[in-house]
């Protein structure tokens, strides 16, 4: 249990995507990326601040084999060709190995 906790904690830093990628809920991973969207258009969030959350929501629900749109596909893209998060991305497929043989 430890071991795949502190695997989930490399490979997601917002304790609530870690939560649901570790529940495999990809339907409460789209209610938050929506929600993200939400906070964006309303201003409570600038699209710079919920960046990173929405790469981990769109690399979870990958890794749990959900589709994404074209333009969830291409964000993810240009996002990662920014910044790395192929660790995240390692370390998702072995998490999700872990939970999988629970």
């Amino acid at each position: 249990m430890q071991a795949t906790q502190a695997a989930i904690s490399n490979a997601f830093k917002t304790p609530e995507v870690m939560r649901l990628f570790a529940k495999q809920e990809p339907a409460q991973l789209r209610t938050l990326l929506t929600q993200l969207d939400r906070d964006v258009v309303l201003g409570k969030r600038t699209a710079e601040e919920s960046k990173q959350d929405k790469i981990e929501i769109l690399t979870a629900l990958k890794k749990l084999g959900q589709q994404i749109s074209n333009d969830e596909e291409l964000f993810l893209q240009s996002s990662v060709n920014l910044q790395t998060v192929s660790s995240g991305e390692v370390v998702g497929d072995h998490v999700l190995g872990l939970v999988q043989n629970k």
